[in-house]
């Protein structure tokens, strides 16, 4: 599977632009982004199934949970994510472009 790549100017502004809050049920997948999440707003148990960039096949898939409102103090980087009892997720998006690793 390509790995996706990003270029030394998009990391200095990750953070700044492409914010995003969506709702919990939203599906993060668009082929040409590299995700962040930075916050997960839940009233309850919570899960993101996570399709991460890892070169490492062994840790690109996998599942992170927790329990009500949590802020990550390093963001989650995902290639595509979805959520379970999530009520708003955010993070920031950069462009993204297949590479072969």
């Amino acid at each position: 599977m390509p790995k996706k790549s990003i270029t030394l100017q998009d990391f200095s502004r990750l953070e700044f632009q492409n914010q995003f809050t969506l709702p919990g049920n939203a599906v993060l997948n668009s082929p040409d982004r590299l995700y962040y999440v930075t916050g997960i707003y839940a009233n309850g148990a919570w899960k993101i199934f996570v399709k991460g960039n890892n070169a490492d096949a062994n840790l690109q898939n996998y599942i992170r949970s927790g329990n009500g409102d949590i802020q990550f103090f390093r963001p989650i980087c995902a290639c595509e994510a979805s959520f379970s009892g999530v009520t708003e997720v955010s993070g920031f998006w950069t462009d993204s472009s297949l590479s072969s690793h």
